[in-house]
């Protein structure tokens, strides 16, 4: 694979950057959000995301034919640098985008892609997923959470926790038991809900950082028409397999493009400050670890690229994309274990506080971190798809 840039990508990069300059405000540029209040952070990224709608800029690798530029997977790689690049809010809508439109179009049905594509092109919906449970999180195919059917609608009655953002989510990608005397993995239908049927509740889960991005989901007699089944009714599982493997795959990029901001960060402040007489840079463990962490993000980058041709040659992502999820494990809390040690006493200070580092924002990401080795499937999960999928190896 060649890695340089061709004459296409460069328009494309330089279109965008100059879209970028024009459009995004500095008031919505995230270091000017850091500390501000949920609420102001959240509008922000509301309108920002709104902002990429009407440009045409949101779902760029989409085919041409649902809404998308078609953009090639080098493409998908080049926006999502120049967007982090620039500053701009955290994307709002990541799962919508980058797991649930994709796995729509490789799935639904023609009047499904109709209803649910276009909104999310046009910034005007987010979506939450619902598969983990309290008693179903690595095995997740033991989900008790059930839909019965009631003539044209589903019944839908449960529990889903670990939801992020379901507390201002329009729509749940949700994984539901629709027959209760089938094998676990098989009666289990994939489901889109609108956030806003009577007998949803969502509770935030408070955590340790002061944030509330994760969820619990409560569903009480929640009717879902029937034509809201994504794929063959029980043959969800098959459908949220596709999904995760978007997950494990395509949102990579956006995540090594977020790597590659705090990295800089981190290069900056140890530039910046003195501590002991000396600027922290003119430590050598502090380079060698800067170092360490910046091949880190440059290998991630570089191995994703591998998986890049297999979109290049029209395959789907498949059981290689947990070794992306062990590396950006690997990557991720390299970079928030580094941060603390450059803090110092101070990366403890938590938002609000004058004494907070990057307005709290290095703390709450190295709290975030430790949950990398279980989100998305635990690294023991990654590691046996390797071995069952990719080397052959027999159950253990």
């Amino acid at each position: 694979m060649d890695l340089n840039p061709s004459p296409a990508e460069e328009a494309f990069r330089a279109e965008f950057a100059a879209w970028l300059r024009a459009n995004l405000p500095d008031e919505w540029k995230g270091r000017r959000l850091r500390g501000a209040a949920d609420g102001a952070v959240l509008e922000a990224r509301r309108s920002w995301e709104r902002q990429l709608g009407s440009g045409g800029w949101l779902g760029v690798s989409w085919p041409q034919e649902f809404g998308g530029r078609g953009a090639t997977a080098m493409e998908h790689v080049i926006y999502l640098e120049e967007l982090f690049a620039s500053g701009a809010p955290d994307p709002l809508n990541t799962l919508g985008l980058n797991l649930v439109g994709p796995t729509i179009i490789e799935v639904a049905t023609d009047e499904q892609k109709r209803n649910y594509l276009a909104p999310m092109l046009r910034g005007e919906v987010v979506w939450c997923q619902g598969f983990s449970e309290p008693n179903a999180g690595s095995d997740l195919a033991g989900l008790q959470t059930r839909a019965d059917r009631d003539g044209d609608e589903w019944v839908v009655n449960g529990q889903k926790i670990w939801s992020s953002g379901a507390q201002y989510s329009d729509w749940c990608a949700l994984l539901a038991r629709t027959d209760q005397d089938a094998p676990k993995h098989k009666g289990i239908s994939f489901l889109l809900v609108d956030m806003k049927s009577a007998g949803i509740t969502v509770r935030p889960i408070k955590q340790i950082s002061g944030d509330a991005e994760f969820n619990e989901i409560y569903f009480d007699n929640v009717r879902v028409p029937h034509d809201q089944a994504l794929g063959e009714v029980n043959g969800g599982w098959l459908v949220a397999n596709r999904m995760l493997a978007y997950e494990r795959g395509v949102i990579t990029m956006e995540m090594i493009a977020g790597y590659q901001r705090h990295w800089d960060e981190l290069r900056d402040f140890a530039r910046a400050t003195r501590r002991n007489g000396s600027a922290l840079i003119d430590d050598a463990s502090v380079r060698e670890r800067l170092a360490r962490c910046w091949v880190d993000v440059q290998l991630m980058r570089l191995v994703n690229l591998r998986l890049l041709t297999r979109y290049m040659r029209g395959l789907p992502p498949g059981a290689e994309t947990s070794y992306m999820k062990l590396y950006w494990v690997k990557t991720e809390q390299g970079l928030s274990d580094l941060a603390m040690s450059l803090a110092g006493p101070d990366g403890l200070a938590m938002a609000g506080s004058p004494r907070a580092v990057y307005g709290g924002e290095w703390l709450r990401l190295y709290v975030m971190s430790r949950a990398a080795s279980i989100y998305g499937g635990t690294e023991d999960i990654q590691r046996n798809i390797i071995a069952e999928r990719v080397f052959g190896l027999p159950r253990g």
